[in-house]
């Protein structure tokens, strides 16, 4: 676990840590023993525990929401590779309709996302590009404001991968030139959001950022 790697680091005991942050050793010891998750904590004791151990919130949070994940992953039965028939353009049509939706405000988009079964409509569909798009999206929303989406009916979407990677339009715009849309790329994928790399899309924040 990343806190207690953390620890371990700065050679910090559980009672110093509890001591330098003023919170409970028994609070400490059920998250760091992964009886509390992280994310649900409440925002003062990561605070308080982020100052003393000379880190961020949003760090413990993301390392807490991807040990998550990695755990899942681990247990998951062998990745399912999907081809998506449909054309570029429609996905790319799609994102930034998207990314204007998102510009109201990012938790009411994911709960339209999950009301309406935008994912599993595109899933049934076909459209892979865009179903898995929006799965990474509402993963990296609910991870951004610290909320967990607990909802088994995604469990087989999050277990699939595209056979064939995505780009965004931004990548293909600033690699036009020789040995530039390499370069164009590997930047791409360095700095690609986690939870839609996962999936074979890589794009950045930049990329999905609200359209107003």
């Amino acid at each position: 676990m990343f806190l207690n790697e953390l620890m371990k680091e700065k050679n910090m005991t559980r009672a110093e840590l509890s001591r330098k942050s003023s919170i409970p050793e028994s609070t400490l010891r059920d998250i760091l023993n992964g009886k509390a998750w992280l994310p649900d904590c409440a925002a003062r004791t990561l605070v308080c525990i982020a100052e003393a151990l000379d880190t961020s919130v949003e760090e413990i949070v993301y390392k807490a929401w991807n040990e998550d994940l990695s755990d899942w992953v681990g247990q998951a039965p062998e990745i399912e590779i999907r081809h998506d028939h449909y054309s570029l353009i429609e996905f790319y049509a799609k994102v930034e309709e998207f990314r204007r939706l998102r510009g109201i405000n990012d938790m009411a988009f994911v709960r339209a996302v999950c009301e309406c079964h935008w994912i599993e409509h595109n899933y049934i569909g076909g459209r892979m590009r865009i179903a898995l798009f929006l799965m990474g999206l509402v993963d990296y929303l609910c991870t951004k404001h610290h909320k967990k989406l607990v909802c088994a009916r995604y469990d087989d979407i999050r277990n699939t991968q595209l056979d064939l990677p995505v780009y965004s339009i931004r990548t293909w715009e600033e690699g036009d030139g020789e040995g530039e849309l390499a370069k164009a790329r590997e930047y791409t994928e360095a700095h690609a959001i986690p939870e839609l790399a996962r999936f074979n899309i890589f794009m950045t924040e930049e990329d999905i950022t609200p359209l107003l």
